[in-house]
């Protein structure tokens, strides 16, 4: 049996200092039957002239509306039969297109596979690898999804997955890999098979939105913190809006909202950002009546982490 074409879709915009190294990362994967498509939303710190240097890309330049906007023209350009995301700061792990293509060869009904992930960080000594997140297990599912670490570039689909469940969500301008897993997840009953390698390695730098050591506290990262925080917010808030919605997801829902409540008046409170405040306190307490007593102890608790120095 000929080995399935697995297409990558890389967002890209203005990544001239790390594109070559995702791009090799696919490239070493010595995988016979793949196509790497990066959708550039017209970069001009010399991100395109490395690109040409690779010959066997798919590239299109042109104005697009975020990141998820050129992740969806990728997806839609692919033409393989599985698709997985690459971000243009991340590597795909060695073997990693192997492990997928068995996974999905072992398990034909599957609609998606996942796989382990790290974080690393580029040190003057080399790479130091920060974390090691694995695979979802089916019984973690709605957990991580919702709550946890969704390791959404881990994942690899089907290509039939997008054609039948849709797109990202242009709504969401950073959270919208969360908001289609649980929507795939929920309307699609995609249920992926775990890989207990890791496939992908994510990149910890300080240009990252998500991924980086900055503090919600810092100024440079903390109302990027809060923009994210807001959009999870209201990924809740769609789902919770429903109304029918599995018993165990609507549990984990209404605790993700309070949590995720409290930590975007705790930032904006530092921010100084009073309308997101009062707003977001209004949103708290209409899902939950308790939730100022919620507030009260999470505060509570996060002042005494900090007086006893632990976190």
């Amino acid at each position: 049996m000929s080995p399935p074409l697995i297409s990558i879709v890389t967002p890209c915009l203005n990544r001239a200092n790390y594109i070559a190294e995702a791009v090799e990362s696919v490239l070493i994967q010595d995988f016979p039957s793949y196509e790497h498509i990066v959708t550039d939303g017209g970069s001009s710190d010399g991100t395109l002239d490395i690109l040409r240097t690779y010959p066997h890309l798919r590239v299109v330049s042109e104005p697009d509306q975020g990141m998820y906007d050129a992740i969806n023209k990728g997806i839609r350009m692919a033409r393989g039969e599985i698709v997985g995301l690459l971000n243009t700061d991340d590597l795909y792990a060695e073997g990693c297109f192997e492990a997928v293509a068995g996974a999905f060869e072992q398990n034909p009904d599957a609609a998606a596979v996942v796989g382990g992930v790290t974080i690393f960080r580029d040190e003057a000594g080399g790479r130091r690898t920060l974390t090691v997140t694995p695979a979802i297990k089916p019984d973690e599912l709605w957990f991580r999804l919702i709550q946890g670490s969704p390791v959404t570039n881990g994942w690899f689909f089907r290509r039939s997955v997008f054609e039948r469940v849709g797109y990202f969500d242009l709504r969401y301008h950073i959270s919208s890999d969360r908001q289609f897993l649980i929507h795939a997840a929920l309307d699609g009953g995609v249920r992926p098979v775990p890989i207990r390698q890791v496939l992908y390695h994510y990149r910890q730098h300080s240009g990252s939105a998500t991924i980086t050591s900055l503090g919600s506290r810092s100024p440079q990262h903390g109302p990027l913190r809060i923009v994210i925080l807001k959009e999870n917010v209201s990924i809740n808030e769609e789902f919770l809006d429903r109304p029918v919605l599995p018993k165990e997801v609507r549990r984990l829902m209404r605790h993700a909202h309070a949590e995720l409540c409290y930590r975007l008046t705790a930032t904006a409170l530092y921010h100084h950002q009073w309308s997101t405040v009062r707003d977001t306190i209004r949103r708290g307490w209409r899902r939950n009546i308790l939730w100022p007593l919620f507030f009260s102890a999470m505060a509570i608790q996060r002042i005494g982490k900090e007086i006893t120095g632990h976190e």
